[in-house]
């Protein structure tokens, strides 16, 4: 009881902080708050014992425990955190800000047609992506071009930040579902609206999955875009922001597997992990590296 209580009021004082947020970020240009983000993020890194051990832990997975000194992962995990603290920056400056300027931030799209020929022809489309750069741009963006977007995701701990968090998604009519729950308009959406969805599957969850390899590691990857492209014949394809130098974003969207319903749902999973592993390897510092991604195959 007394926990429950805690917890409370916990999430009241951290609604109150989301909204005190909100209101000062309304004022300050979203470069100036990208550059403040990287700065805090610096900062946490500081603090942030148990997350700079799964990080560490991580690269020893992937890259073997030799590959890196102390101080070649001390520096590694400062430029990663600097990608979350821009990315928590962003998010929230994206949740006050009209959507003209959060396009603005994409300044180069690779690939937009794979996502116009799906629209001509209504048919649905399964965007894959990763806990990578600034991926809450995506659905965004895309919306902001006259696609029909979904997005699926875990709904939180708290209904009050939930709403606050998916209210910088939906405010320009981006819908969200929520992962644990069927949706019958979402279904209705896939079948005869061609909804485009995006899914993130690069982290060990307690959703249906399946054991291929990420980044050379056997892990378990969530199939749910699989079956959903299976199911109801929808194209399905990965997709990426990249932050660039300057501060701006790509958006990357690769061209759509070719499968049928005879494809096993470990083949097109496979397909998708290997999208996204290359991708990891080739900017590392910009994937989220704390979680701990491979805890259903590898034991500490």
């Amino acid at each position: 009881m007394k926990s429950k209580f805690l917890k409370k009021i916990r999430n009241y004082f951290l609604v109150i902080i989301i909204y005190f947020l909100k209101f000062i970020f309304y004022f300050i240009p979203v470069k100036i708050l990208s550059n403040l983000g990287e700065f805090f993020g610096v900062l946490f890194s500081f603090f942030a014992f148990k997350s700079k051990r799964i990080i560490c832990k991580n690269l020893d997975i992937v890259y073997g425990k030799d590959k890196f000194s102390k101080k070649e992962k001390n520096d590694f995990i400062i430029k990663n955190f600097k990608n979350y603290g821009r990315g928590l920056f962003e998010f929230i400056k994206i949740s006050v800000s009209p959507a003209e300027e959060i396009k603005n931030l994409i300044k180069n799209v690779q690939g937009i047609e794979y996502f116009q020929k799906a629209k001509n022809e209504g048919r649905s489309l399964i965007g894959v992506t990763a806990h990578f750069s600034n991926w809450e741009l995506i659905p965004i963006y895309l919306k902001f071009l006259g696609f029909n977007i979904g997005v699926i995701g875990k709904k939180l701990f708290d209904d009050k930040i939930d709403k606050l968090v998916n209210s910088a998604r939906t405010k320009i009519g981006v819908k969200a579902y929520d992962r644990d729950v069927v949706s019958k308009d979402m279904i209705k959406e896939l079948k005869e609206r061609g909804l485009m969805l995006g899914i993130l599957v690069d982290q060990d969850t307690d959703v249906d999955s399946v054991i291929v390899p990420f980044l050379g590691v056997d892990a378990k990857t969530p199939v749910g875009p699989a079956i959903l492209a299976r199911h109801f014949n929808s194209y399905i394809c990965t997709l990426f922001t990249l932050r660039r130098q300057d501060g701006y974003y790509d958006l990357i969207i690769n061209k759509p597997y070719d499968i049928n319903k005879e494809d096993s749902i470990e083949k097109i999973v496979k397909m998708y992990n290997d999208d996204i592993s290359k991708m990891i390897m080739k900017y590392p510092e910009q994937w989220a590296w704390l979680h701990n991604r491979f805890k259903s195959t590898i034991k500490s």
